[in-house]
This record gives structure tokens, sequence and C-alpha cells, in this order.
């Protein structure tokens, strides 16, 4: 019988050598038990997963996890403990529940922090099941509350990093060509720049896929407002020249009575257009109050917009230690 908390009898403690072990083998089992679940959550990649599939993907990652977590499991075992195997599939399921709690506080990327931090959950976890005296317990707990409470700060510093990245990578010129514009019931794919405007297109599900419903582009100074617009239909994108009409200092609407095709907005030294969107009952109307609405509402993207709709990858030192 193992012993409890009120036990008088513990193991004596694991030597420092195994626990770190421990750390890792845990970090990198729970990668795919809690990507799974953000998936399932709609945190992570866009992927189409249902619960069910979720829940496939959570329990092949306790499966794949479990063989690094025996062998560290083995190695505290070897430095000192009585048999613990029958911790295991406890010892991942907590570990798998901490490290999912961090993933929802802190995006995971693939910098020296982030790894380092979601190694942490493990070893605390691992910790105080393993040692399992009230001392332990409680480190463990207070060591877990630490890194929770560090993970909004850390968050912060990251998505700092990660925008000054996307920017330097992309090779953009100034943070207010990356204009944040809403189209209701749409999601923003990233942003893509080709050496003289910004693109964003915006879809909605279709099927087991997505599907293009309007376009967004921010060019540097004045463009022709009453230029060539970017459209985007299903799985095709292209260029319309609609009726240009003045609305107001800096603003033109492109289209027409019967159909509103988008809007053009110049300020703050950038050009900004919106197409698309949904035609609520056909009412071209409040379309096209929506539209305006919309490209009115215009605003240079936050860190953390960023952080989603940028996606670039570390290219200097120090985001490749911190993110």
């Amino acid at each position: 019988m193992l012993p409890t908390l009120s036990s008088t009898r513990h193991p004596r403690p694991a030597r420092w050598a195994a626990l770190p072990a421990l750390g890792l083998a845990g970090g990198l089992g729970s990668a795919l038990p809690v990507t799974g679940s953000m998936a399932g959550l709609g945190r992570v990649g866009g992927w189409p997963f249902g619960t069910f599939g979720a829940v496939l993907v959570v329990g092949a990652g306790l499966l794949v996890a479990a063989a690094p977590m025996l062998l560290a499991v083995h190695a505290v075992r070897r430095a000192g403990h009585r048999d613990v195997r029958p911790l295991l599939l406890p010892l991942l399921l907590a570990n798998t529940a901490a490290t999912l709690l961090l993933a929802l506080l802190l995006p995971f990327r693939w910098g020296v922090l982030s790894c380092a931090l979601y190694c942490l959950p493990a070893l605390c976890v691992g910790w105080g099941a393993l040692v399992r005296s009230r001392a332990a317990v409680l480190g463990a707990l207070c060591g877990l509350l630490a890194l929770y409470a560090l993970a909004w700060p850390v968050r912060e510093v990251q998505q700092h990093v990660a925008a000054h990245e996307w920017l330097k990578a992309n090779g953009i010129p100034s943070r207010a060509l990356a204009q944040v514009v809403v189209l209701p019931g749409a999601a923003q794919e990233p942003y893509r720049w080709d050496g003289t405007r910004l693109t964003a297109m915006f879809t909605v599900p279709v099927g087991g896929s997505d599907a293009w419903v309007g376009a967004e582009t921010v060019t540097p100074g004045r463009a022709d407002p009453c230029g060539p617009l970017l459209t985007g239909d299903g799985d095709a994108a292209g260029e319309v020249t609609p009726p240009c009409v003045v609305e107001g200092a800096g603003l033109w609407f492109r289209g027409t009575e019967r159909e509103a095709v988008g809007y053009v907005l110049q300020r703050d030294g950038v050009t900004v257009t919106l197409t698309g969107g949904t035609q609520p009952g056909g009412d071209a109307a409040a379309h096209r109050a929506a539209l305006r609405r919309e490209i009115l509402a215009a605003r240079p993207a936050t860190d953390a917009e960023l952080w989603s709709r940028g996606r670039a990858g570390p290219t200097t030192p120090v985001a490749r230690l911190v993110l």
C-alpha cells in the first residue's frame, strides 16, 4: 500500500539528478495531449477538431507520453524511491491538466523560455507525487501557483518580442500598416506583406474547410482610392473596380445602391480598403452601413493581435531565447 500524506514513513527525497529528467520527459510528453485539447477548444492552428477528435488526440498523446515518463520514473526510482509505477497514470493526467492550464494562460512557441516553462509543471507535479511529504506537496503547489502568476507578464514580453520580430522579418516599414478591421462572423487570416501593401483575407467555415468572404489591404501613403479593389470569393481572390463615391474626408464608398462592394479609408499616413462580408437578408443598405462602421473603427494592431495574426518565427538570438 502506498504511503499517504499523513504517513510518517516517506521514501527519501529524489536526488536532483533524476528530477530534471522527469521535468523534461513530462514537458515533452504532455505536448501532444495539450495540443489536442487546445485544438478542440479552437485555441491553436484553426484545425477542424471536434470534441471526439480532440479526445482521440489526447488519448494518443497520453500513450506516447507514457514512454518518456516511464523512463523518468525509473530514473527517480533508481535514485532511491520504492516502486512508483502505480503512480504513472495519475502523474501523466495531473501533469497534462497542469500544462493545459499553462497553455490557456501562455501560448506555446518553440523558444528557450517556452520550452523551459512547459517542463516546470511536470517537475512540480512529479516532486509532489513522488516524494509525497507535506512539504513536497506544498512546495509543488506553490511552484505551480508561481508559474501561473508569472504567465501574464511573460506573455506580455513574448507578444512584444513576437510583434517586433514579425515586423522586422517581413520588412514592414511602419506598425501603422498592421490595421485591425473586423468583419462580423468572419475570421482573419495572418497578414501577408508583398513589399508594397499588407493584405489580410477573411474566411468563414464552409463544410470541412474555410472560404474567403472578404479582404483588407493597407498601403503606405495615399493610394488611388478609386483604383482596383481586392476581393475574396470562396477559394478565389480577384480585383474589381466598382463605382467610387466620396462620403467624407478621407472616406470613399465603392459600389452601388444595390451592391456594397467595400470602402476605402485614408488616415494616419495609410490607405485601408475593405471589401466583402455578408449581406444579411439581401439588405444592401445594412451591408453598406456595416462596412462603413467597421472601416472607420480600423486601428493599428496590438502586440497580442500581431501574436496571432503575424506568425513570424524567431530570427534573432533574443527571440530564440524569449519566445
